[in-house]
C-alpha cells in the first residue's frame, strides 16, 4: 500500500522535473492516478522511480498512452511516469546506419528525420503517435518484420532507468558492439514491468529506391497457403508477405487476400515482382507509388480500425491452412465478422472478434485450447466487459517463474506497470 503520510507534498517532487495533478484524462481503464510525472532528462526518470518504490506507489509508464489500454485493468494507479518529454536527443550516425533517440521521440519523426539522408527504422505501427519507447516496449511491429524482424532485432543499444534510481546502459553504438549484459532483448516486449526505457540505438537501413506489391484474391483459402508457402521456400526476397481474411454475416462473400511486397533497386524489384506472379495460383493486381502505400498502411491499421475485440497470436508458417479452417470455425461459432491480418511468412498477426462478448470469450477459449495451431493469444483490445471474464495474457507459460524472479530483482517493490502483466 503508498505510505501513509501525504506523497503529492513530498520536497522530493521539485527535483523530478514536471509534475501536476492527474485529470480525468489520465485514467487507465476507470483508475485514476493521483499524480502525473513528466521528467525532463534519465536522471530524473532514475530518481522519480526511487521515489516511488520508497512510497509503494503504482505506477505506470506513459509515452503517448496509444497502447495504455492493452493489457489487464489495473486496481489501482497512483503515479504516471511519462516519458514524453524526453525528446531532446536524435544523434543520427548516418555513416555508420546507427541511429541513438531518446524514448519520447515517435517513430514517425523519427523517420523523417532519418530520410533526410534516405536512410530508415524499417519498424511499422498502427499508431502515428507511437514513442520509441513504447514500440520497444511493447515491440510493436507490422508487416515489416517478414525481412527486418520486430523493435528486438534491430536494438544495438539501451539506456533504461531502474527502481533503485540508477542509470544503465547496455550495447553500443556500433553493430558490431558486445558490451555489457543484452538488457535491451529483454526489456523489449515487457510492457514496462521491468525498468523504464529513456533512449535506444537502432541499426538502419537505406530507403529502398523501388518498392512494388502484388495482391491476389483466392475463393479458396488453402489455394492462398499453398501460394505463401510457395512465395515463402522461394528464392525471392519480399519485405512483406501478408494475409488478409475477412468472414462474417455483413461481408457479401468470404475475403482472402494475400500480399506480396518488394522493395530494393527498380530493377530488382521488377525481376522480383515477375518471380512472385509466375508462382502465384490466381491473378495479382499490381501497386506502387501512392497506391502501395495506401494498401499497406491500412493493412497495419485494420485491426483497430473497426469495432470488437483485437487479438494478438503466433502460430508456425506451416501451419496456416489450419489457422485459416480454425478462423472459419470461430466465425460460424459466434455468428459476428471476423478479420485476420497475419504475417504469413513468420507465423504472427491479428484477429478482430466482433460479436456479442460471452460469444468472445468463447472464442478466445477457443483460440487457447488449439495449441497445435495457434499459441501465444494475447487479448490487446476488448469490447464491454470482457476483461473480467477473460485474462488477457492468458495461462502463465512454461518460463513464468524465470520471469517473476526478474520482475522482483528489476522490481523488487512490484510497483510498474500496475499489475497489468505480463508479469
Amino acid at each position: 500500500m503508498a505510505a501513509t503520510t501525504d506523497w503529492r507534498q513530498s520536497p522530493e517532487l521539485a527535483r523530478l522535473g514536471g509534475h501536476r495533478p492527474a485529470v480525468d484524462g489520465d485514467a487507465i481503464e476507470g483508475a485514476r492516478p493521483l499524480l502525473v510525472l513528466e521528467p525532463n532528462e534519465p536522471a530524473q526518470v532514475a530518481a522519480a522511480l526511487a521515489w516511488a518504490s520508497r512510497e509503494r506507489l503504482q505506477t505506470v509508464i506513459r509515452g503517448h498512452g496509444s497502447k495504455l489500454a492493452w493489457g489487464r485493468t489495473p486496481a489501482r494507479v497512483d503515479l504516471v511516469l511519462s516519458t514524453a518529454r524526453l525528446v531532446q536527443r536524435i544523434e543520427h550516425r548516418h555513416g555508420d546506419l546507427t541511429v541513438t533517440v531518446d524514448a519520447g521521440v515517435t517513430l514517425a519523426d523519427l523517420n523523417r528525420r532519418l530520410g533526410q539522408h534516405r536512410q530508415w527504422l524499417p519498424l511499422d505501427t498502427a499508431f502515428g503517435d507511437a514513442t520509441i519507447g513504447g514500440v520497444i516496449a511493447s515491440n510493436d511491429a507490422g508487416p515489416l518484420r517478414h525481412r527486418y524482424g520486430t523493435p528486438r532485432d534491430l536494438l544495438i543499444g539501451m539506456t533504461l532507468a531502474l527502481t533503485d534510481g540508477t542509470v544503465v546502459k547496455s550495447g553500443g553504438h556500433v553493430v558490431k558492439n558486445v558490451a555489457g549484459y543484452d538488457l535491451a532483448k529483454l526489456v523489449s516486449g515487457s510492457f514496462g514491468t521491468l525498468a523504464v526505457i529513456v533512449a535506444a540505438t537502432f541499426k538502419l537501413l537505406p530507403i529502398p529506391s523501388e518498392v512494388r506489391t502484388l495482391v491476389a484474391q483466392y475463393q479458396d483459402p488453402l489455394a492462398l497457403a499453398r501460394d505463401a508457402a510457395q512465395i515463402a521456400a522461394s528464392q525471392l526476397e519480399p519485405v512483406a508477405l501478408d494475409a488478409r481474411v475477412l468472414l462474417g454475416p455483413s461481408v457479401r462473400e468470404p475475403q482472402h487476400a494475400l500480399a506480396i511486397r518488394f522493395a530494393t533497386s527498380p530493377e530488382a524489384t521488377r525481376d522480383q515482382i515477375a518471380g512472385a506472379r509466375a508462382a502465384l495460383s490466381e491473378p495479382a493486381e499490381e501497386r506502387d507509388g501512392d497506391a502501395d502505400g495506401t494498401w499497406w498502411s491500412e493493412q497495419v491499421r485494420r485491426p483497430w480500425m473497426s469495432s470488437g475485440s483485437t487479438v494478438r497470436l503466433s502460430w508456425m508458417p506451416a501451419a496456416l491452412p489450419q489457422v485459416l479452417e480454425l478462423m472459419d470455425e470461430i466465425q460460424r461459432s459466434t455468428g459476428g465478422t471476423i478479420e485476420l491480418t497475419g504475417r504469413t511468412g513468420v507465423g504472427a498477426g491479428f484477429v478482430r472478434i466482433d460479436a456479442e462478448d460471452a460469444r468472445v470469450a468463447d472464442a478466445i477459449a477457443t483460440l487457447r485450447s488449439r495449441p497445435g495451431v495457434v499459441s501465444h493469444v494475447v487479448v490487446l483490445r476488448h469490447g464491454g466487459a470482457l476483461k473480467r471474464s477473460v485474462d488477457v495474457w492468458g495461462e502463465p507459460s512454461s518460463a513464468a517463474r524465470v520471469q517473476q524472479s526478474l520482475k522482483h530483482a528489476f522490481d523488487p517493490a512490484a510497483i510498474l506497470n500496475a499489475g497489468r502483466g505480463p508479469v
